[in-house]
């Protein structure tokens, strides 16, 4: 298959083409080369002849010195770009890295444990938060992003895989963590690859993935996608 991914300069998407690239034809698209997903002709011209795209390409956060716009310009503008181009070349299937933090699953945010799909999100929770706004603007810009790709997958114009990502550190090596809650790389990147490989009809799904911890249900990635964290 032929696959592009943006972000693939960042850590994840680093290691996602290095694992993909001898079984598929990985497009890397990334702001490091050049490649800007707020161009839209630009995103679409390199996404002709795709079957498959995985959205990594984001802000992350919390950043200090980031603010609304810099998340929502990125995270959420692009992903509508993603979205439409994906439309517009016909691709069959977009996976997106979302995050935890959808949930409200950062430090400062009030959020209920276990993390799992039947969680209120975000925008949701009610409580007295303990952050800059940094911490709010990230996650409530994972919250836009997934309702705009719901607008594409539950009318069916193509499939969406969304994946909840958890705390990954910063590089091999590193773990980060809270309450105990963490994702190995290699399981993130299994994630990934079952979503790319499975035959399954998933136009709009939400799947929370983490190491196998007692404070997240992972339990509709098992079933579903046949989720195996190590």
């Amino acid at each position: 298959m032929k696959i592009l991914i943006t972000g693939s300069s960042g850590y994840v998407g680093n290691e996602l083409v290095s694992l993909l690239s001898n079984t598929h034809e990985i497009i890397k698209y990334d702001i490091a080369n050049n490649k800007d997903i707020l161009n839209f002709e630009q995103l679409k011209e390199d996404m002709k002849g795709c079957d498959i795209v995985v959205h990594i390409a984001a802000v992350r956060g919390p950043y200090l010195g980031k603010d609304y716009p810099d998340y929502f310009n990125i995270n959420c503008l692009g992903t509508f770009n993603v979205a439409q181009a994906c439309l517009e070349c016909d691709i069959k299937k977009l996976i997106f890295t979302s995050s935890t933090s959808f949930y409200g699953f950062e430090e400062g945010i009030p959020y209920k444990l276990p993390l799992s799909e039947s969680n209120p999100i975000l925008t949701q929770i009610k409580g007295k938060l303990k952050c800059d706004t940094s911490c709010i603007s990230y996650s409530t810009s994972k919250v836009v992003a997934e309702q705009v790709l719901a607008n594409y997958g539950i009318t069916k114009k193509f499939q969406v895989i969304i994946l909840r990502l958890g705390p990954i550190g910063p590089k091999r090596g590193e773990t980060w963590r809270l309450e105990g809650i963490s994702l190995n790389i290699d399981n993130a990147l299994s994630a990934i690859k079952l979503s790319i490989d499975t035959n399954k009809e998933l136009w709009y799904e939400s799947f929370t993935i983490t190491d196998d911890v007692s404070n997240s249900d992972i339990s509709k990635a098992k079933t579903i996608l046949n989720y195996k964290p190590i």
